[in-house]
């Protein structure tokens, strides 16, 4: 056991956190923490550092516990370099080094009886020093900073010289080295790329020991978290699996809830009606008995009702359709100075695409979205809109000339769309967080992130039938990221999306764009079709590699990647005969079911020739549609052995 919390509250003055609440977590768990917003993920962080104390019950904590917490305000020296932040990580095994420096000094000059005994001192030493990893601290340095995103050189540059999100990445290095008994991380793959992102994962399954993860990168969550536990009215509740398992265990354990809710409502409604019946009789004992039934629901523990913020969920739709060409982009290329973001960008956007864009930090992905909006110019290339495309943008951060300062909420909302019930508009503000008295806030008044999130519900309702979205789950919680992953897979109009949320990608993308250097790199499909695809282009260039031998010349390397190309548009092909396939079989069953429908019809026997007729066409229909469900089950498992 590393922590153990009984029957713990804590309160922020009148507004309670916790009540009553337990935890444990012991050795070695890889736990994830969730919950919404303000719920109090953070302050559970605090409580276990000790920076706040609870009101009453109890925490108690592993004598000699170690605790790492990745901090949003990292203290270091602006001077000092990133090579020595992280070697501080190892300041006992650079103690132990001075100490084995200084002994195999004195060795050197010792008499020879205690020169033995130093000996014998020096060895015990070296022995603990290997134990604790005094052999390889300086390849674990070499292997999180490469991990991270960062190059060997950068350990030489001073602290100061990095970016926010640079330092918060060296803050998680430095913790990472320190391997503390209990690691908590608040948020830690902000700032990281896919490729630190599947380092970082690897890295902590492999960790010995524990950590607490708050995040809201539900792939992240189902990659490295063996149990699952969600603040939630006060309490916490715990769930073993990882993020995909959670949501079926509290789905089954939500349904249980409301059963025992509606049974408890009714058996009181029932004993209610039996106590106004008794008053009614207006005899002495029939009062008693009423009085005795009263007491009697008084004692029952009312079971609370769930607040289900999945039940939210809002639909949304261009106003006008845009042609069928929405964007064709070609030879696109930009520079600052002397440095090259991208070049030879092309590509092109139909309705009803749904494309995320991806690529390394820094590449340039905001940089193409303000290209494409005509906020600043490329240094070459060309940029065609297709008929009635009418594009809207939700920057990454907030555009506060898009806002009136003294305007309401659902004013806000209106102003966008003045069609609107109050109660659409309610609606619309809840699914992003805004509840209660809350959408009579100013806009002036909101935080940053929730001035972003009223953009996007503006933009949710705007004429745009082209949306670019820049990192559009900042900023929200997980049952607002499904409310909007929910909206955007119906949403009839053309999505263009930078996002580094994988499970966004995977429920909303159908076509990926990886931005690189030297232009666009195109996968049909979603994050999971394209992890797919560089890891079958990693497997053929590791083969590759391996077989390597004078005798492959340039014309087998360009067959070797002619073969490539074959067999990915031939993936492709599979993918749209697929998707033609599933739209025949659903046609076929809506036309099998009005053929029941009229066969079921008293009159249908009055015309013989016509039941005739239309029995064959039924029987005919159904032995197609066979057919069909044969070739649909004969190609899904082709692509699935692929």
């Amino acid at each position: 056991m590393l922590i153990n919390i009984n029957e713990l509250s804590f309160s922020y003055g009148v507004h309670s956190i916790f009540n009553n609440l337990d935890f444990r977590i012991d050795d070695a768990e890889h736990l994830g923490l969730i919950g919404r917003n303000g719920c109090g993920k953070s302050t559970f962080f605090k409580l276990l550092t000790g920076e706040c104390h609870h009101d009453t019950g109890t925490l108690d904590k592993k004598n000699g516990l170690t605790l790492g917490l990745l901090s949003q305000e990292f203290k270091a020296s602006e001077h000092e370099t990133v090579g020595a932040i992280f070697t501080a990580a190892f300041q006992d095994l650079i103690e132990m080094e001075g100490q084995i420096q200084s002994l195999q000094q004195r060795i050197d000059t010792a008499q020879a009886t205690e020169q033995q005994r130093l000996v014998h001192q020096l060895a015990e030493l070296q022995e603990q020093y290997a134990d604790r990893g005094g052999f390889e601290y300086h390849s674990r340095i070499r292997g999180v900073t490469i991990g991270l995103g960062f190059q060997l050189k950068d350990l030489e540059k001073a602290f100061g010289t990095f970016s926010g999100g640079e330092k918060t990445r060296i803050a998680l290095g430095c913790l990472l080295l320190q391997s503390p008994d209990l690691l908590l991380l608040d948020e830690p793959t902000n700032y990281l790329d896919f490729e630190s992102l599947n380092w970082l994962e690897s890295f902590l399954n492999n960790y010995k020991n524990a950590f607490i993860i708050v995040s809201h990168d539900r792939f992240f969550l189902d990659r490295v978290c063996k149990r699952i536990c969600e603040i939630e009215n006060t309490h916490m509740v715990s769930y073993t699996g990882n993020y995909t398992q959670y949501l079926d265990k509290k789905a089954k354990r939500d349904r249980a809830l409301d059963a025992a809710y509606n049974k408890q409502m009714k058996e009181l409604t029932r004993q209610q009606k039996i106590v106004d019946r008794l008053r009614d009789y207006n005899s002495v004992q029939s009062s008693r008995r009423a009085a005795s039934r009263e007491k009697a629901i008084e004692r029952i523990t009312p079971i609370e009702r769930r607040q289900d913020r999945r039940s939210l969920h809002f639909s949304f739709s261009p106003k006008v359709l845009s042609g069928n060409d929405v964007l064709m982009v070609e030879g696109l290329e930009k520079s600052f100075g002397d440095r090259q973001l991208f070049k030879n960008v092309g590509f092109e956007i139909h309705r009803g695409d749904r494309i995320g864009i991806i690529g390394r930090n820094g590449i340039g992905k905001t940089t193409l979205f303000q290209i494409l909006m005509k906020q600043i110019k490329s240094d070459s290339g060309r940029i065609v809109f297709g008929r009635k495309v009418y594009p809207g943008y939700y920057a990454q951060e907030p555009d506060e000339a898009l806002l009136a300062p003294n305007e309401t909420l659902i004013d806000a909302i209106r102003d966008i769309d003045s069609h609107l019930t109050d109660g659409d508009i309610r609606n619309i503000l809840a699914s992003f967080l805004f509840t209660g008295e809350s959408v009579f806030k100013h806009s002036g008044d909101l935080s940053g992130g929730e001035k972003a999130r009223l953009n996007m519900a503006r933009l949710m309702v705007s004429e745009s039938n082209f949306l670019l979205m820049d990192e559009p789950t900042n900023h929200i919680d997980m049952s607002t990221r499904e409310i909007l992953e929910d909206a955007l897979c119906g949403y009839e109009g053309t999505l263009l999306f930078i996002s580094h949320d994988r499970y966004f990608l995977n429920r909303v993308a159908n076509r990926i764009f990886e931005l690189t250097p030297e232009g666009i790199e195109e996968t049909i499909g979603n994050y999971d079709d394209y992890a797919r695809t560089k890891q079958n282009q990693s497997d053929r260039e590791a083969l590759l590699a391996q077989n390597h031998a004078p005798q492959i010349n340039k014309t087998r390397r360009k067959q070797e990647r002619q073969q490539a190309k074959a067999l990915e548009s031939e993936r492709r092909r599979q993918k749209k005969a697929l998707a033609q396939l599933e739209e025949q079989m659903e046609s076929n069953d809506q036309r099998i079911a009005a053929y029941e429908a009229d066969m079921c019809q008293p009159s249908f026997y009055d015309d013989m020739v016509y039941a005739q007729k239309i029995t064959d066409d039924y029987h005919a229909l159904k032995a197609d549609n066979e057919n069909i469900i044969q070739q649909w089950e004969d190609l899904a498992l082709q692509l699935e052995e692929d």
